[in-house]
């Protein structure tokens, strides 16, 4: 008889598998990677196992719709890696220059740039042309990324009788370009703005731009005997430009720009001829705010807006500026958006349907009810009637407008006049902040209506100058406020004036 200790058996192991992501079905991998998950965490989670890889392509694929470019020999050869690739070229529709500009520098150079106009600084800005290639972010030539041989060409295009022109020495970069077969829109930043493929970091922006600024400037005896000055660098306008005015790209039908360029005075004059302009529907721009209204950037920024004859949707920002502390009003709306020098009538565009003007300063202060709104010197209800029969929606971010002939308070009430008469009108928003002591008033917050040698110094509760003075102007956004029935909103921070107005719906 054989005993046998079955508990005690020797007994086959079984093979056990872990249950893991990878297990799960591919519905479940799209729910997760649709769940909200940014570009650098599907990249993350496509780096850890190969199986990831086709899936998080494709979804990259179809939410990186920006493709960055910065003048560095890197981010020239990830772009063209970037187009000639079908699966990742195929969804993007926006190509981003990336640059930062140097207006410290060049403000310490020549004083005058941004606080005259241009007919007056034309001779003594003759500087900005000089071939060291200072302030001018792009080389002459397509770089390699080889320095030595990259100098070398350089220094064989600057022998020449003719310096090449941008298509001729990018044409690498505009061939890759080609390959974008949803490419509509082209933008100016000096940082990445969200998700793209080709991202830059800021400080590799910001230390590029320094280098390229720090280059030795040309001696003043070498400027007067030089009359004609080669360039051997190109400007970041001038890059924009040719890539949007280039024949061989797609239409490009958007432009933003989220900063002002330098060197654009005359470059669009000479480029505007084309048609390729008054393809634009679709156009942003920024401001620095409280700067000459006849300087190079307005002329640029008039003369693009006069040629685009198809503008659908204008957006103007403007941004704060430090040195002004008191209530005084801007002057440069009207020189970008009037018709010109002598006929102060607004720019007309038979096909606008949006209109935006928006002061960045409340959303930049710690503090909105003490961010003062931005006076503009400006006719809103001549330009929204010219645009009665057309416009839908219009956004108007704490600004207030005067004329020579009307306060602000009286242009706010004829500017909801003719947003009244807006047939197509749909959405209209128009906010004021509730402005009390300014932020570098001693006085307390809570001390709201109690102005006193405040106003004289600081212009305390004051929301625009005016003859009248001082004492005069105070609380005037509130009286007006009372009289057509608008009330703050819920944290007290302004009033939304759009309310009063009936829209269409």
């Amino acid at each position: 008889m054989v005993f046998q200790d079955l508990k005690r058996a020797p007994r086959p192991r079984l093979p056990h598998e872990k249950t893991n992501l990878l297990h799960l079905p591919a519905e479940i991998h799209l729910q997760i990677l649709d769940s909200g998950l940014s570009v650098l965490d599907i990249l993350r989670l496509r780096a850890t196992h190969s199986d990831f890889t086709p899936l998080c392509t494709s979804t990259l694929a179809e939410q990186a719709t920006r493709l960055y470019i910065h003048p560095s020999a890197v981010s020239m050869k990830r772009v063209q890696k970037i187009c000639a690739h079908p699966l990742l070229a195929r969804n993007v529709t926006e190509v981003v220059l990336l640059g930062e500009v140097r207006w410290k520098e060049i403000d310490q150079a020549w004083k005058e740039y941004r606080t005259m106009d241009e007919e007056r600084t034309r001779k003594k800005t003759i500087r900005e042309e000089w071939g060291g290639g200072r302030f001018r972010a792009w080389p002459l030539l397509y770089p390699t990324g080889k320095v030595q041989n990259d100098k070398k060409r350089s220094v064989a295009a600057e022998a020449e009788a003719v310096v090449p022109s941008f298509g001729e020495a990018y044409a690498p970069l505009i061939k890759a370009l080609e390959q974008l077969p949803k490419l509509r829109k082209i933008s100016f930043a000096d940082r990445v703005q969200g998700s793209g493929w080709n991202q830059t970091k800021r400080d590799a922006i910001s230390t590029f731009a320094r280098r390229q600024s720090q280059w030795p400037a040309l001696p003043d005896e070498k400027v007067k005997a030089r009359k004609f000055i080669r360039i051997t660098a190109r400007a970041d306008a001038e890059v924009l430009l040719g890539l949007l005015t280039c024949p061989a790209l797609p239409v490009l039908t958007e432009l933003v720009l989220t900063a002002e360029l330098p060197f654009v005075a005359g470059l669009l004059q000479e480029q505007s001829t084309l048609g390729r302009l008054a393809q634009l529907t679709s156009i942003e721009l920024h401001f620095d705010s409280f700067w000459m209204p006849g300087t190079k950037w307005h002329t640029f920024c008039h003369a693009l807006l006069a040629n685009a004859k198809q503008l659908q949707h204008l957006k103007l920002v403007y941004k704060p500026n430090s040195y002004v502390t008191s209530a005084l009003t801007d002057q440069s709306c009207a020189a970008v958006l009037s018709t010109s020098l002598t006929d102060e009538r607004p720019l007309l565009w038979e096909g606008l349907r949006s209109f935006a003007l928006v002061n960045k300063s409340d959303a930049e202060n710690g503090d909105a009810s003490r961010s003062r709104p931005l006076c503009l010197l400006f006719d809103l209800a001549a330009f929204l009637a010219r645009h009665a029969g057309t416009l839908e929606t219009v956004e108007l971010g704490n600004v207030v407008f005067s004329t020579p002939y009307e306060l602000p308070t009286d242009a706010l009430r004829s500017g909801l006049r003719a947003l009244e008469k807006c047939e197509r009108l749909r959405e209209v928003e128009w906010r004021v902040n509730k402005f009390g002591h300014h932020e570098k008033c001693r006085r307390e917050k809570s001390e709201a209506i109690m102005f006193g040698e405040c106003v004289r110094k600081l212009q305390c509760g004051v929301y625009y100058h005016s003859d009248l003075g001082w004492r005069e102007c105070v609380r005037h956004v509130e009286r007006v406020a009372e009289e057509l029935d608008v009330e703050l909103d819920e944290e007290g921070k302004g009033w939304d004036f759009g309310k009063a107005v009936r829209v269409w719906r």
